[in-house]
């Protein structure tokens, strides 16, 4: 039986409860009445004995019938009150069941997103070579990630200094005689060529780039730079520059380096200009 079942007949029987009550109330409050007349009593002493012998049990009866109605009321409010904690606390704990849930598919969503868009990165290095594969995997990157730009620097040596060319990109408009190229600890590309250290930046600072569309041009949101290094795991070799309208993530910001850990496995030695 359901809740709003028990209810209603709790209430009910609360009212016959009631009703029989008020019949045994009326019948003990006219019982002396009837016996008088039934017994043809005329002394008015008498009359008074039996109202007051009377009186005494009809007092008790009113205060249990009292204290009954009382216990009723009591208890189906203690009832409604556990009901409605408990309906309170079982939407918390679906709602930290669904949060949960939510969070254990987004992580599940996130790492089978970063496999799959591994194995796609993986099918274009066994496919493609030359300048035509580093520019394929930029856009798959850019791609999956949403990114409006996209750039990726490549080391040249130049005695004791080095520097980080422009090599493809992606959305990203460089005149053909125009030349970008970075210093070792210059800019923030520079400066993660130096550090080895990604960065990742929610508030893109103003006039540090622009997104150039058939609308105009816009600057991005966000910024992601992610180095990629050579097999010894010190020297920074290659570097990708992302930039997005929206909020790079951490889980992105792994995908990224990911990929540039399979690029150093499989084509570091393309990945150094030589002079």
């Amino acid at each position: 039986m359901k809740s709003k079942s028990y209810k209603i007949f709790a209430w009910v029987a609360t009212a016959l409860f009631v009703l029989l009550s008020g019949k045994l109330f009326y019948d003990f409050y006219t019982l002396d009445a009837r016996i008088v007349e039934e017994l043809g009593i005329i002394e008015i002493a008498k009359k008074r004995v039996l109202a007051n012998t009377i009186l005494i049990p009809f007092v008790a009866f009113g205060i249990a019938f009292f204290m009954a109605v009382l216990a009723i009321l009591l208890t189906n409010i203690a009832g409604s009150t556990r009901y409605a904690e408990g309906m309170v606390i079982g939407e918390v704990k679906n709602d930290q069941n669904t949060e949960k849930r939510g969070q254990t598919e987004a992580q599940s969503t996130s790492k089978g997103m970063s496999l799959s868009a591994l194995g796609e990165v993986n099918k274009v290095l066994s496919e493609y070579s030359g300048e035509e594969r580093l520019e394929r995997i930029l856009s798959l990157i850019c791609k999956n990630l949403e990114a409006a730009q996209g750039a990726v620097f490549l080391l040249r040596k130049e005695g004791r200094k080095k520097f980080f060319n422009f090599q493809v990109g992606y959305a990203y408009y460089l005149a053909e005689s125009q030349k970008l190229e970075y210093e070792e600890g210059e800019g923030l590309v520079g400066q993660v060529g130096k550090d080895g250290v990604p960065i990742l930046l929610k508030n893109v600072p103003e006039g540090y780039m622009k997104v150039i569309s058939g609308l105009g041009e816009a600057s991005p949101r966000s910024l992601l730079i992610v180095p990629i290094f050579a097999r010894n795991g010190r020297e920074v070799i290659g570097i990708f520059e992302l930039a997005s309208f929206s909020t790079f993530t951490e889980l992105q910001k792994s995908y990224v380096q990911q990929v540039a850990s399979l690029l150093t496995e499989q084509m570091e030695e393309s990945l150094i200009i030589t002079a």
